[in-house]
């Protein structure tokens, strides 16, 4: 097995285990320590692989079509974790070509909730695009 999809394999193996057993976390870095004895140099990318498969399960990409104050943010950030879990940690970005509205991306979820998404959607049912 070539060493990058193994590498790829245990840090996801690691995510599913730590995200099934959080109290567990720290028992399961020292067993794949104690496992991996004789493979100890490619740990370094394994822990980078599973941080990289965490950041990205864990993240919402919230994209605005304009500036929200903090208030606002503080509503939107807890509706989202209500809907999605508390532990998403929300990005956030500016598109002004939204016109209004916003677009929320998880990895397994992709909301469009813009003007422009409306419209360019009403253009195509006219005009018969897909």
């Amino acid at each position: 097995m070539k060493k990058e999809k193994e590498i790829s394999l245990i840090a996801r193996a690691m995510y599913a285990a730590v995200m099934d057993n959080p109290l567990k976390a720290e028992e399961i870095f020292s067993n794949l320590k104690k496992t991996l004895v004789k493979k100890k140099e490619i740990i370094p990318a394994i822990i980078k692989k599973f941080i990289n498969i965490y950041s990205r399960e864990q993240k919402a990409k919230l994209t605005l079509a304009k500036e929200i104050d903090e208030s606002q943010k503080n509503y939107i950030e807890k509706k989202i974790k209500a809907i999605l879990g508390e532990d998403k940690e929300i990005e956030y970005s500016l598109n002004t070509e939204l016109l209004a509205g916003f677009r929320l991306k998880t990895k397994d979820v992709l909301i469009k909730a813009s003007l422009k998404d409306i419209l360019t959607g009403l253009k195509n049912k006219i005009y018969g695009h897909n």
